[in-house]
């Protein structure tokens, strides 16, 4: 089975990242997102907030009934904690993932590969992720997280996952998700940048991108 006809019956669901604030929260609720994400101990980013504010961030989204997803770089055991500890629901780690960690994790893992195109690295990670019970998803993101780019979605074709969600980033907006959901059919999209204000210095999400976003992805079949 391919990737493509994996989710061929489901809606294609959203995930809304990067939340930073109340606004963005109440935003992500009222437009009924699937998953909202949160970026932890990663002080580059412009989007990472610290546990009191997660904490505070969490509580809402969780009586609205949306998962909440803990985005972390090559996070360490305290970390993992802590993010457990706070209440998230799953966690999304990019970077470094050792066996030790993994075996320790208690909340859902969604493994997030970095890539251009699926090369053969990349599909014999997939097929080993495919064998991993603590793995709920592979997301698949650009090369570069957060640069607003896309990679080559047609190379995902070559993937065989039968087991796992597969969440589809980088580089989505308003204006691609739809051709998005029709090459690659994920059981989730994931956006951040792409729902943010032109104006790079402002935190937050953008009203009008945001909405845009989610009706475009879920005109799709």
């Amino acid at each position: 089975m391919s990737l493509i006809e994996i989710n061929k019956d489901a809606k294609t669901k959203v995930k809304i990242c990067g939340l930073t604030s109340i606004n963005d929260v109440s935003l992500v609720i009222r437009e009924k997102a699937d998953y909202a994400g949160m970026v932890m101990f990663f002080e580059k980013s412009k989007r990472n907030i610290f546990k009191d504010k997660a904490r505070t961030l969490i509580k809402p989204l969780k009586e609205a009934g949306i998962k909440t997803v803990a985005v972390v770089v090559s996070p360490s055991q305290e970390q993992v904690e802590i993010i457990e500890e706070v209440g998230f629901d799953y966690i999304q780690i990019h970077g470094d993932l050792d066996k030790e960690l993994l075996e320790n994790i208690r909340l859902p893992i969604i493994r997030a590969l970095n890539l251009k195109v699926a090369d053969e690295k990349i599909v014999k990670e997939v097929q080993e992720l495919e064998n991993e019970d603590k793995i709920f998803a592979i997301l698949f993101d650009a090369g570069i997280p957060g640069s607003g780019k896309t990679f080559d979605w047609n190379s995902l074709k070559k993937m065989d996952i039968k087991r796992k969600k597969v969440f589809l980033a980088g580089g989505l907006n308003k204006d691609n998700v739809a051709l998005a959901i029709k090459t690659v059919n994920p059981d989730v999209v994931d956006v951040s940048s792409g729902v943010e204000f032109d104006d790079a210095s402002i935190v937050g999400k953008c009203e009008e991108k945001l909405v845009a976003f989610i009706e475009n992805a879920r005109k799709v079949r």
